[in-house]
C-alpha cells in the first residue's frame, strides 16, 4: 500500500499535469484559496477514480476531505482500503 506521502506527491502531479493547478505546499487550503471550485472538484474526482480505482460515493462526500493535499491523500487511502 502506498504511503500518505507518496499519494500526496502523486496528487500534486495530478493537479499540475491534469488540472493545470500548481499547489504551493501540501497544507495549502485548496478551498479557501479558491484553487478548487465546483468544476475542478468534478474533474478531480474523475481523476481520483481513474488513477486509484475506486468509486466516489457522493452521499459520503465531505468537502473537508478536499481541503488540502494531505486530506485528499487520507481520503484516497481510506477509499482504496
Amino acid at each position: 500500500m502506498k504511503t500518505e506521502t507518496n499519494v500526496s506527491h502523486e496528487l500534486r502531479s495530478i493537479f499540475s499535469t491534469q488540472l493545470s493547478i500548481e499547489i504551493p505546499t501540501l497544507d495549502t487550503d485548496l478551498l479557501d484559496t479558491g484553487l478548487i471550485d465546483s468544476l475542478t472538484m468534478v474533474d478531480l474526482l474523475t481523476h481520483l477514480e481513474n488513477n486509484y480505482g475506486f468509486t466516489v460515493v457522493m452521499e459520503d462526500l465531505d468537502p473537508e476531505y478536499f481541503r488540502t493535499l494531505q486530506t485528499i491523500a487520507e481520503y484516497v487511502q481510506r477509499s482504496c482500503a
